[in-house]
């Protein structure tokens, strides 16, 4: 494959995936300055390994889980440094009450699972077999992530959710 070749085909993945990797950084780091730098280092290393992604069929799925890495990554090492400075339980902040929390800040307080789950299935649409070979989980596991997610949600902005089946999926 030429140069420009691979550089057109990389610039049409890019065009079609970067608004939905930010909003995923967005909600998995609730900070614009970080989930642009996370997605940056998305695309910096689809770029270096192109002749490997460019003949891959789940290059969206690639690219949303390099973004998933790099975000986990960023926590462990974040709160690995807290711990070190000594800002572990002893600085817990008392939790918000209703009406303080918006939706990212909800989902932010999720365990990670029930967090990747729910961004999978109700903001990027997907199955749940989709979001579980994305998680390399099973669709079980899936299920009861986004179950427990959308009732923490619930339980954490006081009010009922309106349930989202996912990539257009019926039933439980």
């Amino acid at each position: 494959m030429a140069e420009s070749d691979a550089g057109e085909e990389f610039r049409r993945l890019f065009e079609r995936s970067n608004r939905n990797l930010l909003a995923q950084a967005y909600l998995l780091t609730d900070d614009r300055q970080e989930a642009q730098d996370l997605v940056q280092q998305v695309f910096l290393r689809a770029w270096r390994a192109w002749p490997q992604i460019a003949v891959i069929q789940g290059q969206d799925a690639w690219l949303r889980r390099v973004l998933h890495n790099l975000a986990v990554s960023r926590w462990r090492s974040l709160r690995r440094r807290s711990l070190l400075r000594g800002a572990g339980a002893s600085q817990v902040a008392p939790a918000p009450g209703v009406g303080q929390l918006d939706v990212v800040r909800a989902l932010q307080s999720l365990p990670p699972r029930q967090r990747e789950a729910l961004v999978y299935v109700a903001i990027f649409d997907l199955t749940t077999a989709q979001a579980a070979r994305e998680m390399r989980a099973n669709e079980g596991s899936v299920r009861v992530w986004v179950s427990r997610g959308r009732a923490n949600l619930e339980r954490l902005l006081g009010q009922d959710l309106e349930p989202v089946n996912g990539g257009g999926e019926h039933g439980g």
